[in-house]
């Protein structure tokens, strides 16, 4: 499995890691511009806007994505799910802090789908609870990349 991250303040890579050392594999950044916030939250209201990414192509046919959840879209994921989806079983576990968080993560699961993705599911974490109780947080991805 390749386990890909985006982050902007630090709590996806923090997931990626947990993830990392528990599947003993190491996790690739997606990499790309240095935007302001601001910026970046008008880029999350467009809909399927990718942006230019910087990442190793995957190796595997399953791929684990750690993302956070803005407004209605994250742009570099969905740069990464249009050119790396195809043919490829795409879990996702994306880290959020607000509301309205089920259908961002349906959006992205079909959105992963459309790309041509064999399988698409995800886990939601709360940031707060990221936080507050890691060993949770731990329990909860083991549990469902574990059924």
């Amino acid at each position: 499995m390749n386990l890909y991250f985006f982050t902007y303040t630090g709590n996806s890579r923090r997931i990626a890691e947990i993830v990392a050392s528990k599947l003993n594999v190491k996790p690739k950044e997606i990499r790309t511009y240095r935007f302001p916030y601001p910026i970046w939250l008008l880029l999350s209201f467009i809909p399927f806007l990718g942006v230019k990414i910087d990442v190793d192509e995957p190796d595997d046919d399953r791929i684990l994505l750690c993302f956070p959840k803005w407004t209605f879209n994250c742009p570099p994921i969905t740069a990464f799910l249009k050119k790396f989806a195809r043919g490829r079983e795409i879990l996702m576990i994306i880290c959020y802090g607000g509301f309205d968080e089920r259908r961002y993560a349906e959006f992205y699961r079909k959105f992963a789908l459309k790309c041509g993705a064999v399988k698409a599911d995800y886990l939601i974490i709360k940031r707060r609870k990221l936080k507050e109780s890691p060993a949770d947080v731990e329990k909860e991805i083991l549990e469902w990349l574990n059924p």
